[in-house]
């Protein structure tokens, strides 16, 4: 009888409730991706030579049908220290390295070291010899102690012998490894994974930071308004992915295509029980399972499908699928993708809202034939093709730019929007007392008995005041003071010079909100195109040439029809809160979300950009999303239901929002 299903479904019909799962996901904090391993022993970048000792194993495979499939997988022998976990953070389930797992274990190395893999075969006894290859390096394996078989591509571990495996980790970039035994069975049945090879020296560019993209370490917008989770934490395995220049990134993930056939896992695991307790290498205790015709009905991105591998990783309830695919960015990173095609069939995947550009293939970095040293001469795609045994490593980013409308939804400032300095802040129990340079509205407040504006917003002012309020009661001269109620109690008082505490903003249309003031933010292009000046800039890296343009030119109600870009239907939801490719409304967006639409952009106090209502853009998360997935539609499915298999949704966080990876 198989094991348990950790996640405890037991027909189809608990998809189409995983996928309400997944509609909901957006309510609750994101899980990343980041591309999670381990270094060996000593780790990565602190010597010149890595151990592993891995062993193969059988367990079940968690799929979002319910199903437990009986699978392959190396893992590790035993659970490696928590210093060999990369990248270095606290992640939200502790990272595991199971004796079995899909993909194995990715093994994070540094370019130029010394590479050992011990594997010990704790496969079923009718499984037979198994192994591992390691295309694009020169292997040396001893096969002649016990427990070993010379096979037909390399040294074979026998039932419950260890084989040994060196190599010198010479080409850095994203490789495979797979079994070098009965290919067509021991693949398919899940033994499979990554070596990721860091550059010894990563270039100087890369590694200082000077890139414009990278901030890290730099005052972004998050960390300039102390907002909660920022300065971000770095999970890059490295700067560069090779020795090169222009290979700098931001944000890395690794994606490992495969697809499954159930029939061959069903008749695997049948003929292993009929021949458990068999000696090895006697008559009739070996399988006789056929691969064709192959019929894969899962389609598996890291081991795992839509929505599953939206979780985090090493999530509790795939206890042999530790990795996710879930990749999130700020707009303008460089976003470093690695990729490795572990099945049989090719994967056209479809990365939306860019194209791919090819760094290298199989770890040969594609150089320019005029420029090699300075730079690369990699393709853009539109499908990345993901080729049977093929790794390649690629770079990705979002900008907005060419979409030819704002995806920020700035407008240009109208005439009834004004600023004050800020001079004192204070407040007792729920009370806050604002004092300012400047004569306010005399008839600003109260909201309630017929104010002509009636709401303010406090911005760029210490933790705790930033928001939007209604006004109660004014007193206006050359300084001014207001009061407003602010459920956060206990804030301390703050003095200081004009400005220096933020501003207050106020409106100027009766019974509605004031002006967003970062639909208004300038773009000040640079060299090429990007608002790149001031680094904590809300909008930084916004492409200044769309900058102002309304996202559609013709509004129809609420929902606008007939620009450059038609909204979508408020009532179908794509992924949860999420639109695909919904543009980004701003971090007030539950504010202009209730403004009356705009007869022109010069109206300060309107909006044009109403798709829906609020959940067009989460309170705990807003930006774009995007989905990427197969160009094969059977496989976005799972036992032909949709959506599922090899799909997953980018996100694009705006830059308010942290993004977290140790999910």
């Amino acid at each position: 009888m198989r094991q348990m299903n950790m996640k405890n479904a037991t027909s189809m019909t608990q998809l189409l409730l995983a996928l309400v799962t997944a509609v909901a996901l957006t309510l609750t904090p994101s899980a990343f991706a980041a591309a999670p391993g381990i270094t060996g022993t000593p780790a990565a970048g602190t010597a010149t030579a890595a151990t592993f000792n891995l062993t193969a194993q059988d367990a079940y495979l968690n799929q979002p049908d319910g199903a437990a499939v009986y699978s392959w997988g190396y893992g590790c022998v035993s659970n490696p220290a928590t210093s060999a976990f990369v990248p270095a953070a606290a992640f939200a389930f502790p990272p595991t390295c199971n004796t079995m797992q899909v993909p194995g274990p990715t093994m994070v190395v540094t370019e130029g070291a010394t590479v050992t893999i011990n594997l010990t075969n704790n496969l079923p006894t009718a499984a037979g010899n198994t192994s591992i290859l390691f295309p694009g390096f020169n292997v040396t394996t001893t096969c002649t102690g016990t427990g070993q078989q010379q096979g037909l591509l390399t040294c074979e571990a026998v039932p419950g012998g260890t084989v040994t495996y060196s190599f010198t980790a010479s080409a850095p970039g994203t490789h495979g490894y797979y079994s070098g035994t009965q290919g067509d069975l021991q693949i398919e049945m899940g033994l499979y994974g990554a070596v990721i090879v860091l550059p010894k020296t990563p270039p100087a560019n890369c590694a200082t930071g000077t890139s414009i993209t990278n901030l890290y370490g730099k005052t972004d917008f998050g960390t300039a308004n102390k907002i909660a989770g920022f300065p971000e934490q770095d999970f890059r395995l490295s700067t560069a992915a090779y020795d090169h220049p222009k290979s700098c990134y931001d944000r890395e993930y690794l994606f490992q295509w495969a697809e499954m056939d159930s029939r061959i896992h069903h008749q695997a695991e049948a003929q292993v029980r009929a021949k458990a307790g068999c000696a090895a290498n006697t008559m009739g205790c070996s399988l006789d399972v056929q691969t064709e015709p192959y019929h894969p009905a899962y389609f598996l991105i890291n081991g795992r499908s839509m929505p599953d591998l939206m979780d985090p990783n090493y999530a509790s309830e795939y206890p042999h699928q530790p990795y996710n695919g879930n990749p999130h960015m700020h707009p303008g990173e460089i976003t470093l993708i690695r990729t490795i095609g572990q099945g049989r069939w090719q994967h056209p995947f479809h990365e939306h809202a860019n194209h791919v550009r090819i760094l290298a293939r199989d770890g040969d970095l594609i150089l320019s034939p005029t420029h090699p040293a300075t730079s690369l001469a990699g393709s853009l795609m539109f499908n990345t093709d993901t080729t049977p045994g093929e790794a390649f490593d690629g770079i990705f980013y979002f900008s907005g730019r060419g979409l030819n409308w704002d995806p920020y939804g700035h407008h240009p400032a109208g005439t009834g929007n004004t600023s004050f300095p800020i001079t004192a802040l204070s407040e007792t129990g729920n009370t806050v007392r604002v004092t300012v340079t400047g004569a306010l509205p005399a008839n600003l407040a109260p909201a309630t008995s017929g104010g002509n504006a009636g709401f303010i917003t406090i911005s760029n002012a210490p933790d705790g005041y930033d928001g939007s309020f209604s006004v109660l009661t004014v007193t206006s001269g050359t300084t001014s003071t207001l009061t407003f109620t602010d459920p956060t109690s206990s804030l301390a008082s703050a003095t200081g010079t004009a400005g220096t505490l933020g501003t207050l903003n106020t409106g100027s249309t009766n019974g509605t909100p004031p002006t967003d003031p970062f639909s208004e933010l300038s773009c000040t292009p640079d060299a090429n195109g990007y608002n790149t000046g001031n680094p904590a800039a809300l909008n930084y890296y916004e492409w200044c040439q769309d900058h102002n343009k309304p996202v559609q030119v013709a509004p129809f109600g609420d929902v606008a029809s007939g620009g450059p870009a038609t909204l979508p239907d408020p009532n179908v939801l794509t992924n949860g809160q999420w639109y695909g490719g919904t543009p980004y409304l701003g971090p007030d967006a539950s504010l202009r979300a209730t403004m009356s639409s705009c007869d022109t952009t010069t109206n300060a106090n309107c909006t044009t950009l109403l798709p829906s209502n609020t959940q067009a853009n989460p309170a705990n998360e807003r930006g774009w999303a995007f989905m990427w997935h197969s160009h094969n539609e059977r496989e976005i499915t799972t036992n032909n239901v949709f959506p599922g298999g090899m799909l997953m949704m980018m996100l694009v966080d705006s830059r308010e929002f942290a993004i977290d990876e140790s999910q």
